[in-house]
């Protein structure tokens, strides 16, 4: 036999002796097992601890996911408030321009003959325009008279001009006829007495 092996063995009936009651053996096994127990015990809260911080961590990672949703829903619902207010406040502008021409702001002076509505203070301003306008020249627009814009006599001789003008439309020359969306329709000069 090996040293190491007679240790083993002495060292397996030490343990064997020591669970006898009265030996010297038991006092050590009492103490292995009460080590063991506090071994197990100190894993024990470790693990404890080690679950606690794992549940503060994912509910503070929870949380941040919680306010950045929240910050970014935020965001979103504001652009949205935002976008709303810009489309109104150049609804507004337009219904408002009536006496304004549409693509620069000075007094207006002629309308387009397409809508009667857009009003514009020159052929200049109606081409440089038309571009943004002839999206909205002639769909739905026909005959609609702006909120507040013209008075009821206005609005009945537009819609008649209009109903006029879809009943019996103009000859197109076939020579030179250019789309809607190239050529803005042309503009005519509002009689200021009338207004």
């Amino acid at each position: 036999h090996s040293p190491a092996s007679s240790d083993t063995i002495n060292s397996e009936s030490q343990r064997e002796s020591s669970s006898r009651p009265g030996t010297a053996g038991y006092v050590t096994e009492e103490i292995w097992k009460k080590a063991e127990e506090a071994v197990n015990e100190v894993k024990r809260q470790a693990m404890s601890e080690v679950q606690k911080a794992v549940a503060e961590a994912e509910q503070k990672a929870f949380e941040m996911i919680a306010s950045e949703r929240a910050r970014m829903e935020q965001t979103i619902a504001d652009a949205k408030r935002q976008a709303t207010e810009d489309a109104f406040l150049v609804i507004n502008e337009q219904e408002e321009s009536t006496e304004s021409c549409w693509n620069c702001g000075r007094k207006a002076s002629e309308t387009c003959s397409g809508c009667n509505i857009a009003r514009y203070c020159g052929s200049f301003c109606q081409h440089k325009d038309w571009e943004r306008h002839h999206r909205i020249c002639g769909q739905g627009l026909h005959g609609q008279v702006k909120p507040g814009s013209l008075s009821a006599s206005r609005s009945s001789a537009a819609t008649v001009n209009v109903v006029d003008a879809i009943a019996s439309p103009a000859p197109e020359k076939t020579s030179t006829a250019t789309s809607r969306s190239s050529t803005p329709a042309s503009v005519t000069a509002v009689d200021t007495n009338a207004l």
